[in-house]
C-alpha cells in the first residue's frame, strides 16, 4: 500500500478562473479571446489530479455569470468543479474575502484549510483576507506584478505543479492504476491521503 503525506492541510483548493485556466498569448487580452486560445497545457492533468487526493474544487471569479457559463462549457472544466462564485453571487468581489469565505461555507471547509489559486495582488489580498494561503500562477494578467508585493506560499509555472506542492503525486508522474492510500493525522496537523 503506497501512502502519500499531504504537505499543506489543504481540504479545497478554489482557483480565479482566468489567471489559473486560461491560456494568454502576449497579444491577447480580453478574457473571451483568451478563452478562445484554450486552456493553459496541464489543466485537465491537474484538476484530475486533485479531484482523485479528495479535494474539492472551485472557481472564485468576478466575473459575471452570463460571461462564465459559456466559458466553462467550452472549456468543458464544470465537470471538476464543485462550486462557482461569479461576480453576480455577492454584491462584494475580491480583494474583499467574502466571495472566498462563501465558497468556503458552500463547500463545508474551514478558510484555513483552503488554497486560493490566482495570479494578481488582487487574489492574494482576497485570500489573505480571509485567511487562506495561496499559490500564485506565474500567467494571467497579474503575473507582471512583482513577487514581492504578492504575499504567497509559492508561485508556479504550471498548475501541475500544484498537486505536489499539496502532496500528491505529480498529474505527469501519476503511476497507472489506482493509488491505494490510508488517511490518519501526522504530527504537524496536516493529513495523510
Amino acid at each position: 500500500m503506497q501512502i502519500m503525506t499531504r504537505i499543506l492541510p489543504v481540504d479545497a483548493v478554489l482557483f480565479d478562473f482566468e489567471g489559473s485556466f486560461l491560456h494568454k498569448p502576449p497579444d491577447i487580452g480580453d478574457v473571451f479571446d483568451r478563452a478562445l486560445s484554450g486552456l493553459r497545457p496541464g489543466v485537465e492533468a491537474a484538476l484530475d489530479s486533485l479531484r482523485q487526493m479528495g479535494m474539492k474544487l472551485g472557481i472564485v471569479t468576478d466575473k459575471e455569470m452570463r460571461f462564465v457559463t459559456p466559458l466553462l462549457r467550452q472549456s468543458g472544466l464544470s465537470a471538476w468543479i464543485d462550486i462557482i462564485v461569479h461576480g453576480d453571487t455577492l454584491a462584494q468581489r475580491k480583494p474583499d474575502p467574502a466571495p472566498l469565505l462563501h465558497a468556503c461555507d458552500a463547500l463545508a471547509v474551514e478558510p484555513a484549510h483552503a488554497l486560493h489559486v490566482g495570479d494578481s495582488l488582487i487574489d492574494a489580498m482576497a485570500a489573505q483576507a480571509a485567511g487562506m494561503a495561496m499559490i500564485r500562477v506565474s500567467h494571467g494578467r497579474g503575473a507582471d506584478q512583482p513577487v514581492p508585493e504578492l504575499p504567497c506560499l509559492q508561485v508556479i509555472d504550471d498548475l501541475c505543479d500544484l498537486p505536489e506542492l499539496i502532496g500528491g503525486p505529480s498529474p505527469w508522474r501519476r503511476p497507472k492504476g489506482a493509488l491505494s492510500a490510508v488517511q490518519q493525522p501526522d504530527e504537524q496537523g496536516g493529513r495523510w491521503i
